[in-house]
């Protein structure tokens, strides 16, 4: 409510079907810019060859044998996926993109759990139906927060085939990939064998550069991300359909305003761009590429 041009009334009287409320409009409006704003950022990052890779390559944690089974018992079974130690920064983030799991028999409701370390530990728990004698695929999309995630089935009493891991780590701690590694979990402990006990991950490390965002919010781009909800605001009010006083008559102030905020929103723009070199050479992570930064133009 800082802008000159933004009221809880005026907001009131733009808001069309789409959004209804003022305070809807004003919602949406801001995470549209939070969206056009790291897609602006992350486009002059990659025209100056800042961000190394914008691919995710999919990850699995082992492979079904449908030869070797295990029996039905009421207790945790599955494998735990640790995050490579050695990445560095904390924009790359380790996430479980599908669980797979191969039943010997039909289950429903059983509990699929996703423990975290993070904070302590955190559960994640999430009801689902099985069909027998084949892959049954879920996507969690689940970040770990932690060092590790452990995914198990809690005491559904199901009959498994094996999930042989070899997402291992080898000779001398050789890590598998840059990403992550597994290990076997039976009941109450960790195991030596590569068994995940009919539970394959497919699961990614990805650059969160959303997460730059977060780190500049209290300097140059909060106020970015609002000069951009003001453009967004005021080419609403310029398109509304709506038919009232304020509507119809403020358009010619709306458009003064949005010439002037849209210019507040380039220099803005400008000053951050400038100073980027020297704000990422901060940073020591995966996800940036910062030495000899440089900027050319971003044709």
């Amino acid at each position: 409510m800082d802008a000159p041009e933004i009221s809880i009334l005026n907001l009131a009287h733009i808001a069309n079907e789409e959004y209804v409320t003022g305070l809807n409009l004003a919602k949406k409006k801001i995470a549209q810019a939070t969206t056009l704003v790291r897609n602006d950022l992350m486009s002059a990052l990659a025209a100056n060859n800042v961000i190394p890779r914008l691919d995710a390559k999919l990850h699995s944690t082992g492979e079904f044998k449908t030869q070797v089974t295990f029996p039905a018992e009421a207790k945790e079974r599955g494998l735990t996926l640790y995050k490579n130690n050695r990445i560095k920064g904390k924009l790359r983030k380790l996430k479980i993109q599908n669980v797979k799991i191969y039943p010997l028999a039909d289950a429903a409701g059983a509990t699929l759990k996703i423990y975290d370390d993070y904070a302590g530990g955190t559960v994640s728990t999430y009801q689902v139906d099985m069909a027998a004698d084949k892959v049954n695929t879920y996507k969690v999309d689940y970040e770990v927060k932690g060092s590790f995630a452990r995914v198990l089935l809690d005491g559904t009493d199901v009959p498994v085939a094996s999930a042989y891991l070899t997402c291992f780590t080898g000779c001398n701690g050789t890590l598998p990939n840059d990403c992550g590694y597994t290990k076997g979990w039976y009941d109450d402990a960790e195991i030596s064998g590569k068994e995940g006990f009919g539970i394959n991950l497919e699961f990614s490390c990805e650059c969160d550069y959303e997460q730059l965002l977060i780190d500049m919010a209290k300097t140059y781009v909060g106020e970015i991300v609002w000069l951009k909800t003001r453009v967004l605001l005021l080419e609403e009010h310029l398109r509304t359909n709506r038919l009232n006083n304020w509507v119809i008559y403020g358009r010619d102030e709306t458009q003064q305003y949005l010439t002037d905020v849209e210019n507040q929103y380039r220099e803005k723009w400008r000053l951050f761009t400038q100073s980027l070199p020297g704000l990422l050479q901060a940073y020591k992570d995966d996800c940036l590429q910062c030495n000899g930064i440089r900027w050319v133009t971003n044709v």
